[in-house]
């Protein structure tokens, strides 16, 4: 007969909602502002968003028996992109600030937030953030379906971490903006 693992050996590993803090995907959300970062503008109608880091590695080649014939890694360049989509609105002001800063070869500040509702006001949470620009800002317009865009960004610069800041930075970069200065929509 198998054995049953006790309490004690399970100590830690508990899953419910409380230890595992899930967010849900529809609420992360994407801002951008312009580079004096004055005017935050949610863009309108997303659907879907990633953020990717990376690194360059470099490898270090040796005949060294210290390494046992494994190589050694270094890290090299880093970088960071990040991608929205979803459903296009010709009068977002989001998606226009994005296609100007395409065309004019202007950054733009990248602020990935998670948008908490409270009973007072909306609550955007930084994420993730930094200065990108706009690799790319596609729309399609298919005859039997909505019109969506694809929006790429690569960063420059280290970005902002929500895993990195202090309480007070985060606190800092967090926006609130109270039901009354929410437009109806």
């Amino acid at each position: 007969m198998a054995e049953t693992p006790s309490n004690k050996n399970l100590l830690g590993c508990e899953f419910d909602a409380a230890t595992a803090k899930a967010v849900a995907g529809k609420n992360i959300v994407a801002l951008v502002t312009n580079k004096t970062g004055n005017v935050p503008l949610c863009i309108a109608g997303q659907q879907g968003l990633s953020f990717d880091m990376e690194a360059e590695t470099t490898e270090a080649a040796t005949k060294d028996d210290s390494t046992g014939g494994w190589s050694v890694k270094f890290h090299g360049a880093k970088n960071w992109s990040a991608s929205v989509d979803g459903l296009w609105s010709i009068d977002d002001d989001a998606n226009k600030m994005i296609a100007a800063a395409l065309v004019d070869d202007e950054y733009l500040c990248l602020k990935i937030c998670q948008r908490i509702k409270t009973d007072a006001a909306l609550v955007y949470k930084p994420i993730r953030m930094g200065l990108a620009i706009v690799t790319s800002d596609n729309f399609e317009a298919p005859n039997d379906d909505n019109a969506t865009y694809s929006i790429d960004f690569d960063g420059t610069g280290k970005p902002w971490l929500i895993e990195t800041a202090s309480e007070a930075e985060i606190e800092a970069a967090t926006l609130t903006i109270p039901y009354q200065n929410v437009a109806e929509g």
